[in-house]
Order: C-alpha cells, then structure tokens, then sequence
C-alpha cells in the first residue's frame, strides 16, 4: 500500500471526523509519519501559493452504492487529474461485527483499500455532501471558496456540479467552454486526461 497516499486518507477521514480512533492495519514507522506530515505542513506553509488567489477545486462524490466498473473508472481518471475521490462515510462491515470496534478499523477501511493502493486520492468528508446537498453519485463538484472583494464585501461559495454516472472526461467536458475561474480549472484537469472519454 502507498504510505503517502494512505496518510493523506486518514489525515482527511481524522480533519473531519476528529473524534475518530484509528488500529493501523499496517505497521508505521515513526519516520513514514514524519515524510509525510512534513512533506504536506510545507505544501501548506509555502508563501508563494498563500499569495496566490486560490484556484477553484474539484471533487468527484462517490459512494459503494455504485457500481464497481463505474467506480473503479473513475478512480482510474480522478488519479490522472489529480482530483480527489470522496466518500460521505466508510461502508457498513459485512457480517458479525464486533460494537466496540472504532468507526475506522481495518474491517471498515479495506473497501477503500484497492482504491488506494491504484493511486487514487480518497478522502472522507460529509460536509461536503451536506454543504451541496448531494443525493446522487458521482458528481463532479469544481468549487471556488469565498473570498473578499475589493469593498471588502465577503462573496460566498461559487461552485459547479455535474451529476450522473458519466466518465470524468465527459463531465468536464461539460465545463470547458465557460470563461470563467471554474472553466479554466476544467480545462486544465481535461488536458491531463488527454484524448480519454
């Protein structure tokens, strides 16, 4: 399993679901920990990208419920756009499970685990369900956070969404031709697709 990308997922499953414990299901080493969360602080402490108007992000909502070829080609492309798979919760455990069990254990956590170990971003995160009240998956979500005008009037939340089981590439098909912040963003992430439909 990649370390890095496996970090990062529960990194992301732990911001928003703090209270969370965690077993590993793979021994860490202390210096895995620390690559990792020293690679991602300096990602986020780089002055240059703090400077920088932040470009809209994308996010493409999934779920178990799908089907599994649906799933998996979308792991596939979101690994080569460099855009996150993200799940509202981790599956139920099939057969008898143990109630003390924490929410994140290896039983619940191996769903995510061929996702992961393809390359795939995976990251939990509810609020971004709720935040856009979505109901149907996939859905590619392109969203530009507030920010302050000149008048120092806060603007809310600008964001796309393309629902239905289509691929990636189509998806962002759909928003090439806008010429604005979230156009640009599906333009850059269809070149990295290529000629992929």
């Amino acid at each position: 399993m990649n370390k890095s990308h496996f970090f990062k997922f529960l990194l992301s499953a732990l911001i928003t679901c703090p209270l969370i414990t965690f077993a590993a299901s793979e021994p860490w080493t202390i210096e895995d920990v620390f690559e990792v969360s020293s690679e991602l602080s300096q990602q986020m402490r780089d002055p240059e990208v703090a400077t920088q108007k932040p470009l809209p992000q994308a996010f493409v909502l999934v779920s178990f419920s799908m089907p599994e070829a649906s799933l998996e080609r979308l792991a596939r492309d979101a690994k080569d756009a460099g855009v996150p798979l993200v799940f509202r919760g981790v599956p139920e455990t099939k057969g008898p499970s143990d109630s003390k069990l924490p929410l994140l254990n290896p039983q619940s956590l191996s769903a995510f685990q061929p996702l992961i170990e393809s390359g795939a971003d995976v990251q939990l995160n509810p609020e971004l369900f709720s935040e856009f009240n979505i109901r149907q998956v996939p859905a590619l979500i392109i969203k530009e956070e507030s920010s302050a005008s000149a008048d120092g009037c806060v603007q809310g939340t600008k964001a796309v969404i393309v629902p239905g089981d289509v691929t990636l590439g189509y998806a962002l098909d759909r928003l090439t031709d806008r010429k604005d912040s979230v156009g640009e963003v599906a333009r850059t992430l269809r070149d990295k697709l290529g000629n992929r439909q």
